[in-house]
């Protein structure tokens, strides 16, 4: 009985271990679907700014993306780019010049490369270089550097022709008129133009420009236009080399397209309309085909192999004539010489010699084994 007790005892612990073991198992198979974003998809995805553009488009303005560095026209009536872009004196100078025949310069500074991750709380911070800061110092503005993991300015409302829009803007940089408070916003006239500062480009890309009075705010700087012309968003800091000599070398790159081009035509194998695929050869006759042959042994530098055959010959019809000898010896180069007439030495040299590579000699000791040939096919009369 106590064997029994302790078997059944045994059972209970092993099935209660199954069921809790079961029941982790199922437990462990429920999942909850989780939707995050991460980004966008398509143009969206490398375009920061094309919310904004198609808002432009829908309120009337004629807006056109430029990918790299760009020089505003005289048409031009409204410029957005990112204020690093503005690295040199050569560029600020063309924009400020710009900005004095009544443009309208709007730069933004964070997060105002297309770079930048709208989904990460991390961004490259802007380089600002003393050329742009130089111009702002001209125009009545004082921007500020970033200063690395720390916030200085934020601000609910930005205020801008009388009219003030909710926002919420944050950024390591601020911008001020001279004496006058540091912010995140700062608008001045230039010339007969204006310049405009917003330090946090948020405001302005595709995940942002839908909130608060982002969207307002675009629509109140762009219509601050002296002028009505096109609107160009530069969504990127770049420097194009295709662009450079596309704009400035085409004249250059054109010539040498057709350089290549008249090469190629002068140097290609074929000339004249292609024949049918199913065109028969022209028939050539036997000398055709011999002369073919000599003539790819002459190029092999094979010359050797082209009187081979006719020196055999004449070795082989010399021996039947004298009747006794099995190998030719002097005496056998003598009586060719003087069956054929031809002298001693330039008989022994067009049978032993090795031919030289000059057409004029293969010609002479080719001349001299044909008459050597003749005069053994044909034996003088005694």
């Amino acid at each position: 009985m106590p064997t029994v007790a302790v078997h059944r005892k045994e059972q209970a612990v092993i099935r209660l271990l199954v069921i809790i073991t079961a029941a982790l198992v199922l437990s462990a198979c429920d999942s909850t679907e989780v939707q995050r974003e991460i980004g966008y998809k398509g143009i969206a995805r490398i375009n920061p700014w094309l919310a904004s553009e198609r808002f432009l488009c829908r309120m009337g303005f004629q807006v056109r993306s430029v990918i790299s560095w760009t020089a505003p026209t005289s048409n031009d009536s409204v410029w957005i780019i990112p204020a690093s872009i503005l690295n040199n004196e050569g560029f600020t100078r063309r924009f400020e010049t710009w900005v004095q025949m009544g443009g309208h310069l709007i730069l933004l500074v964070e997060f105002a490369d297309e770079s930048s991750n709208d989904w990460s709380r991390n961004h490259p911070q802007p380089v600002l270089q003393s050329a742009l800061l130089s111009m702002l110092k001209r125009s009545g503005l004082v921007l500020t550097p970033p200063k690395p993991k720390k916030i200085d300015t934020s601000a609910r409302e930005i205020k801008f022709s009388g009219v003030t829009y909710c926002v919420d803007a944050q950024s390591n940089t601020s911008v001020a008129i001279l004496e006058q408070p540091a912010g995140v916003f700062a608008s001045v006239t230039s010339g007969n133009g204006r310049i405009t500062v917003l330090t946090d480009g948020r405001l302005f890309r595709n995940r942002w420009i839908a909130d608060n009075e982002n969207a307002a705010l675009l629509n109140s700087l762009v219509m601050a236009m002296n002028y009505h012309g096109p609107v160009a968003i530069m969504r990127s800091s770049g420097l194009s080399f295709w662009k450079l000599l596309i704009d400035r070398l085409w004249p250059v790159l054109l010539v040498v397209a057709l350089s290549v081009l008249l090469w190629l035509w002068k140097n290609l194998t074929r000339f004249g309309p292609v024949e049918a695929a199913d065109a028969r050869p022209e028939l050539m006759d036997y000398s055709h085909h011999l002369d073919a042959i000599g003539d790819f042994h002459w190029r092999f530098d094979r010359s050797e192999s082209l009187i081979s055959p006719l020196r055999q010959k004449i070795v082989e019809l010399g021996l039947r004539c004298r009747g006794h000898d099995t190998q030719p010896d002097l005496n056998f180069y003598q009586f060719l010489s003087s069956r054929s007439g031809l002298p001693h030495a330039r008989v022994f040299r067009a049978l032993t010699e090795a031919p030289s590579n000059d057409r004029e000699s293969l010609a002479h000791v080719t001349a001299d084994l044909q008459q050597l040939l003749k005069v053994l096919h044909n034996p003088p009369l005694p």
